[in-house]
């Protein structure tokens, strides 16, 4: 399973994630869509055009399907995701030739089921923004996923994740690239358990 963790700018915390097996950036380019909205297109094709040569995944622009369209031409070597929010846009994932499809997360962001969406052939499938601690077995249905829980909890709370619904915040300071560390190191041990069947 491709496992990305996108927006690391630190170059320590993306060394940690790639020592640990972890896709990131700006191999991984996420198209800012969730964090800060379509007027972000602009600093997307930015990094596209920056790091030409070696992004491997990226997430189509969501909804814009011309600017899809020449993304997908303009560089055929990216694996590109398209992030599909409802079942009608299948059509044209189809007609992009594209071999990722994106699935989001969040149940308002989309007018199918996982159900509906795993059936679907002729496509890999991505799970987009990965959070469901509640139910992590989610992810034997995928077969590339992007998350940012270790992100999430070591920069935003300062805490270890520990485990599913299981946190830690150390009484002394540590630096955040540590928390990251162990956070991350904890993520891909949860990750393996459960794609062996434990």
């Amino acid at each position: 399973m491709i496992i990305a963790i996108p927006q690391l700018f630190s170059s320590g915390m993306r060394e940690t994630a790639r020592e640990l097996g972890f896709v990131t950036y700006p191999e991984f380019l996420d198209n800012f869509y969730v964090s800060k909205g379509t007027n972000a297109y602009d600093e997307f094709l930015r990094l596209l055009t920056r790091y030409k040569g070696m992004v491997r995944y990226a997430i189509l622009p969501d909804y814009k399907y011309d600017l899809m369209e020449r993304l997908v031409e303009w560089d055929q070597s990216i694996n590109w995701i398209f992030p599909l929010h409802r079942k009608s846009e299948i059509e044209i994932a189809r007609r992009l030739g594209v071999k990722w499809i994106g699935m989001p997360q969040r149940k308002a962001w989309r007018d199918y089921s996982i159900k509906w969406f795993t059936k679907l052939n002729g496509f890999k499938k991505w799970l987009l923004g990965f959070w469901d601690e509640d139910n992590p077995y989610i992810i034997r249905c995928f077969d590339g996923m992007d998350t940012v829980i270790p992100v999430y909890y070591s920069t935003k709370c300062g805490k270890i994740w520990l485990g599913w619904n299981r946190t830690f915040k150390p009484k002394v300071r540590i630096p955040t690239g540590e928390l990251f560390k162990q956070s991350a190191i904890n993520l891909k041990k949860e990750i393996e358990k459960i794609l062996r069947g434990g």
